[in-house]
């Protein structure tokens, strides 16, 4: 993209931070500590004076990117932020990519055996995507893309299929990661019925 004033091209900008503010720290904290499988590289306890942010608590998660495309995602602990889900406006939903089914599927094991599940799965044609609500009623989509390049990821875009049903279809995570596992093959999986 060109900048208006000059003939400087400027890059697109990478997702680099998504920020929740809670009432309910410790709860949400531990919460993306089991869905993400990782520490914050950053915590704050509550402080002496609120920061220009208002925060109180802060944490800090580190995600993918190469340096300085970093991803991270923060959570704040912000007074007054209601403990009742949808009270408050704020983040329709977070999209948080994974590199293979495996790496989804895999972390989908992981999160059943912390009795955490998904609200809802869904086959998009362009992605597979499975729906969480964290403790606050945050919405976080565990995402994998559909195709093995980028090429066909946008081209499908621009199909019948896709642009007559952007939605995809509800899929069974169970039954969707069991036939993926005895061999169907990624393509044939991810195909949307006509």
């Amino acid at each position: 993209m060109k900048n208006p004033s000059t003939s400087v091209s400027i890059p697109i900008p990478a997702l680099s931070e998504v920020v929740l503010k809670t009432g309910n720290f410790d709860h949400l904290k531990n919460w993306y500590v089991k869905a993400l499988a990782i520490e914050p590289f950053f915590t704050r306890p509550r402080p002496e004076e609120v920061s220009w942010t208002g925060a109180q608590q802060i944490a800090f998660f580190k995600l993918a990117g190469v340096y300085p495309y970093q991803q991270v995602l923060g959570i704040f602990e912000v007074d007054g932020t209601l403990n009742a889900p949808h009270t408050d406006p704020g983040l329709h939903h977070l999209q948080l990519g994974h590199g293979s089914f495996d790496e989804l599927f895999d972390r989908y094991d992981g999160l059943k055996q912390a009795n955490i599940l998904p609200s809802e799965t869904w086959n998009h044609g362009v992605s597979t995507s499975f729906y969480y609500h964290d403790p606050d009623g945050n919405l976080a989509e565990m995402n994998c893309v559909n195709f093995a390049t980028e090429a066909e990821f946008f081209g499908y875009f621009e199909t019948d299929a896709y642009k007559s049903n952007v939605s995809g279809i509800s899929i069974d995570a169970e039954e969707y990661i069991s036939r993926y596992r005895s061999g169907t093959p990624r393509e044939d999986l991810v195909k949307i019925p006509s």
